[in-house]
């Protein structure tokens, strides 16, 4: 299991997936992607982070359909995209239903 991580203060520059849970994480298709992950994650904030991503997609809660994130916070983020893929920065969510404090931008999990 992984719990009691906590993110806050951080400035991004140009950062890859400045925000990030992700446990369909595969290189080099090594992996067996019906099998889904059995690490139970808990109790992670995300707080008052801002800056730019070079990716498009900003904040990526991606976590295991066996065993879904729980109790997740994502407060005061502001993240803007700085690339070529997408106008603007957004969000890719699955498995998590996280709670907010402050203001999303990119809008999270919407």
């Amino acid at each position: 299991s992984v719990s009691d991580l906590h993110f806050e203060d951080i400035t991004m520059v140009k950062v890859g997936y400045p925000i990030i849970i992700d446990q369909v994480y595969c290189p080099w298709n090594l992996c067996k992607p019906d099998i889904p992950s059995l690490v139970k994650i808990n109790n992670v904030s995300f707080k008052n982070i801002r800056g730019s991503s070079s990716t498009a997609v900003a904040v990526k809660l991606v976590c295991s359909s066996k065993v879904p994130c729980k109790d997740v916070v994502v407060g005061d983020i502001n993240l803007t995209y700085d690339g070529p893929e997408a106008p603007a920065a957004y969000s890719q969510c699955s498995n998590v239903v996280p709670s907010f404090q402050g203001k999303q931008s990119p809008r999270v999990c919407a």
